[in-house]
């Protein structure tokens, strides 16, 4: 994985990170003091939910979370290439 691949990863990473806790906000806005909506701008436009889309924000949250999970795999994965040193073996002369 090229250095500029790792920047685009973690650069959506820091993004998801952001918009799972600005839901996070607007889903506890909207529950606990039943405004009728909630507004949540991020790099990818603005969105509004009513109170009704509380299951809406809940599956945002979700899929948000599935994707930061896949883009912290590949980090640690390297695209799914092995590391060398994933098993060293010891070997003793004896």
């Amino acid at each position: 994985m090229t250095t500029v691949q790792k920047r685009k990863i973690l650069t959506r990473i820091s993004e998801i990170e952001s918009d799972i806790e600005e839901l996070k906000r607007c889903r506890v806005e909207i529950a606990k003091n039943g405004y009728a909506s909630a507004t949540m701008s991020s790099g990818g436009g603005s969105k509004s939910y009513t109170h009704l889309d509380l299951s809406k924000i809940t599956e945002a949250i979700s899929s948000l979370t599935s994707e930061l999970k896949k883009l912290r795999a590949m980090l640690k994965h390297n695209f799914g290439e092995q590391s060398i040193w994933t098993n060293v073996l010891i070997v003793y002369d004896l």
